[in-house]
Formats: structure tokens, sequence, C-alpha cells
């Protein structure tokens, strides 16, 4: 095995290749010196490690998020990607790896998990009532980034949670799904008292493209809060209908520079959209 390990850094691309397809079928054996050489400073080396791995499959996981803890970069990024790779066998491993107290671990769990896609749905659905906040945070940003529909019910009601970020998330991730039941839920968030709520809530509306939430946008371009009103100018000029035209041209006298802005911008795109 010394050899082999050897081999994936030989200059002949051929040599490194079959010593990597023969890592990858000893096995458990292979792990940890597979896993060292995903910090190699050669990119086809890191690659061929990686490789490896993926072929030796599901043993090779508990290693392979210790990876993801690391300070090195790249033996994180190819961590978090040879263990996507490997795909269901390690969902419910990354699910729990949200629950760690490192932040970045966390992300790149969920980075993970996202990647692996479709698979992941329903346990990433289940994380959403998970008693840790953080956990409920990052499974709605994975949801949103795999855009399955199954999750548009869960984060509508992840909307209504507790605890503010998550709220912010699973509007977030309605969004970007852009499943358009989700409206009047969104509409609802609109009227949250934390902009930190509220605008992502306007983005995703903006997303969704969804005109019979175009009067409660209005009223939110009147919000004593610029970060409010900046969104809902945004989200006001992807939806483009022209019935909003008028209170974004009474937005260009706006106090705040961005909103104005904003609003200019809106102004131009609902006239494009309408030529």
């Amino acid at each position: 095995m010394d050899s082999l390990i050897k081999a994936i850094r030989h200059h002949n691309l051929g040599i490194r290749w079959r010593a990597a397809l023969a890592l990858g079928d000893i096995g458990e054996p292979a792990v940890k010196p597979l896993v060292r050489a995903l910090k190699e400073p050669d990119q086809d080396v890191r690659w061929l490690a990686g490789l490896a791995l993926g072929r030796i499959g599901p043993v090779a996981i508990p290693h392979l998020i210790r990876a993801m803890a690391e300070s090195d970069y790249d033996g994180r990024w190819h961590a978090t990607h040879v263990i996507a790779r490997i795909g269901e066998p390690a969902i419910q491993p990354l699910v729990a790896t949200l629950k760690e107290k490192d932040t970045d671990l966390q992300w790149r769990s969920a980075l993970a998990l996202s990647m692996i896609g479709e698979p992941a749905v329903d346990s990433l659905i289940f994380a959403l009532k998970d008693p840790i906040w953080w956990v409920r945070v990052r499974a709605a940003w994975a949801l949103g980034e795999i855009k399955d529909h199954r999750a548009v019910e869960p984060l509508i009601q992840s909307v209504n949670d507790q605890d503010w970020y998550v709220r912010w998330s699973a509007a977030d991730a309605l969004g970007k799904i852009g499943d358009r039941k989700a409206a009047k839920c969104l509409g609802k968030s609109l009227k949250e008292s934390d902009s930190f709520v509220q605008v992502p809530a306007t983005w995703a509306l903006g997303k969704l493209g969804n005109d019979a939430s175009v009067d409660s946008l209005v009223q939110s371009l009147k919000d004593s809060d610029w970060y409010v009103r900046w969104g809902a100018a945004d989200a006001l000029g992807n939806i483009g209908v022209t019935r909003a035209l008028e209170p974004l041209t009474a937005l260009k006298q706006d106090t705040d520079e961005y909103v104005r802005k904003a609003a200019e911008d809106a102004i131009e795109k609902i006239h494009t959209k309408n030529r």
C-alpha cells in the first residue's frame, strides 16, 4: 500500500490512475493515507485520492468528516466533495454533523447534503424540527439549494419558527424553490416586526413573481426601515407589474440613496418587461 500511495504522485498519469484504482480496491486500510493525500499541493494527487476514497465508500465517511473540520482549506474542500459523491450512505452522518458547534463544519455538511440532492430531502425536512436553531437554519439553506418541491410545505411552517434566523432562512429557501403556493405565507412575513425577516420575504416574493403580493409589497414601501423599503422596491421590479410604477416613482424622493436607486432600477425593469 505504501508503494501505491507513492505511485499516485508518479509523473506518469497512467500510473497515478491505476494506483488510485488499486487503493480504492484495497478499501478501509487505505482510507487514512488517502485522506492525508487530500492535502497534497498537487491538484492531480488530491483528485485521484478523492477518486479512490469514493470507490472505498461508506467506511471512509467518518475520516472525511474529520477532514472537513481540519485547518487545511484544500483538504476540507476535497473531503466535502468526496463525501457528497459517496451519496446516500453519508446523509445521516452529515445531518448529525449539523449539530456540531464548529460553524464552518456545519456549513460544509449542509453544502455536502445539498450536493447529494434529492436523496437528502426527507432527512433535511426532518431536521427543520430539530431543537437546535442552527441545525434548522442549515437544513433550510440546503433545501433551498436542492429546490425540491416536497420541501415547500415544511418550509412554509418554518417561516413561523420561533427563531428569526430560521424564519429568514426558510423564506429565502422558498424563494429559491419558486413554488407560488408559498406566496400567501410570505406575504404574512412582511408584517413581521424584524426587517431581517421581512426582507428575505420580499426577495422570495420577487423571485416567485406572484402579482397577488404586490399590494403588500407596496405597503412595505412605506416602512420606516430603509432596508425593508429597499427590499420591497427590488421585489416589485422583479415582479414587473405596472400598477407598482406610481408608488415606486414616489420612492425616488426617498431620503436613503440605496432606496432611491432600488426604486429607479425597479421602474426600469417594469418598463422593460412591459414593452
